[in-house]
């Protein structure tokens, strides 16, 4: 092999090209991962599906290449919508509003808070909280952060009288040693019939 020296305009046009097919493959490779993702949603869950799958695609060459976007991991509970379980921009984490739902059944610890008619039912609020930090856990470690990078989480409950002191008893077995920033709301319903939700900021 000739040196470098030797033939410097030759070596700069070879690097300029390498530059170009690197370039070209990770686009192709970005897209590629977009459209195995759309199809397989597609497969699943329809047009809603085919979105989410999109971004899920995505997501797997984001996480390659450490770049900022949504993020989205089968051990995750399923979305109700087109969002992922997280995104990442920056530093920060943004988990979305995540249920007790659990990923492998789409059961409701504890119990869902109404029949299929409306009826009120006795459900558990301890289980579903349980359920739901446990969510946010297998989410935030699937991306590498764990609870205790948690800096900011906001609550919603479908009834504060009934419900606060035991998610407060719960939620003090996970935070009461990392204490990040937390404010707790009361809504009139959630999208399906789940009795709390959480919203996440978490260090990546």
């Amino acid at each position: 092999m000739m040196p470098r020296d030797n033939h410097p305009e030759e070596e700069e046009d070879g690097y300029e090209i390498v530059e170009e097919i690197a370039d070209i493959g990770e686009g192709a490779l970005a897209k590629g991962a977009e459209i195995l993702g759309t199809a397989a949603g597609l497969a699943v869950g329809g047009p809603v599906g085919a979105v989410v799958g999109g971004v899920a695609g995505k997501k797997a060459f984001r996480k390659v290449t450490g770049d900022d976007g949504p993020f989205i991991t089968e051990e995750g509970p399923s979305a109700v919508g087109a969002y992922p379980h997280l995104y990442k921009s920056g530093g920060l984490l943004f988990v979305s509003g995540m249920g007790p739902r659990t990923p492998d059944t789409n059961e409701i610890p504890g119990g869902p808070i109404r029949d299929s008619e409306g009826n009120a039912l006795d459900y558990d609020i301890r289980a579903q909280t349980h359920s739901v930090i446990n969510n946010v856990s297998v989410i935030l470690e699937a991306h590498g952060s764990s609870l205790e990078d948690v800096v900011d989480i906001l609550v919603f409950l479908v009834d504060m009288d009934r419900d606060f002191p035991g998610y407060n008893e719960v939620y003090a077995q996970y935070f009461s040693e990392i204490l990040p920033a937390r404010t707790t709301v009361s809504v009139n319903a959630l999208p399906t019939d789940i009795a709390i939700e959480l919203k996440v900021v978490a260090k990546a």
